[in-house]
């Protein structure tokens, strides 16, 4: 049975590379070295490149006093194209929903319309009710739309006339 290697007891020849203390900036055995965060060291802080000229840093550093941008963060997964095909997947089982409907009340009802007299499937009379008043609904909050756009053109001719005065 072997015992456990003690690094106190060995003396410092006796070690091997793999059991020297790391420096604080490597990375430890058997992983990779992690990028440098953007803007991170100067040229104080990193030694001299070989290939730079003299007095001036070497490509890619930034000195401490200029200004670092944040470093740009990732895509995000999914995004708008993502949410398309979720709606149009949901939009697909509504379809599927009111087709159900309609198959299922299919049964004849006569209805009137001023003066117009007309048989339709039970199913289809509901789905062209539900599609007029989403219409009605549109037309509604298209007037609404018009509306806020006329105040939004009024209020900012009266901004541009308010500022043209202050000067």
């Amino acid at each position: 049975m072997t015992q456990p290697s003690d690094d106190s007891t060995r003396p410092e020849a006796a070690r091997t590379p793999q059991d020297a203390p790391l420096p604080p900036e490597s990375p430890a055995p058997g992983r990779a070295p992690e990028p440098a965060p953007r803007g991170a060291g100067t040229t104080a802080e990193r030694p001299a490149d070989a290939t730079a000229p003299t007095g001036q840093e070497p490509a890619g550093t930034r000195r401490k006093d200029s200004p670092t941008t944040p470093p740009a963060e990732a895509p995000k997964s999914g995004g708008r194209t993502a949410m398309l095909w979720i709606s149009l997947i949901l939009g697909a089982i509504v379809l599927v929903l009111l087709l159900i409907f309609v198959i299922q009340n299919s049964q004849k009802a006569s209805f009137e319309y001023f003066s117009a007299t007309f048989d339709l499937p039970l199913g289809v009379a509901m789905l062209l009710a539900a599609i007029a008043g989403a219409l009605v609904m549109a037309l509604v909050g298209s007037v609404r739309m018009a509306q806020m756009s006329w105040t939004i053109r009024k209020m900012r001719k009266q901004q541009e006339k308010i500022q043209r005065a202050a000067r």
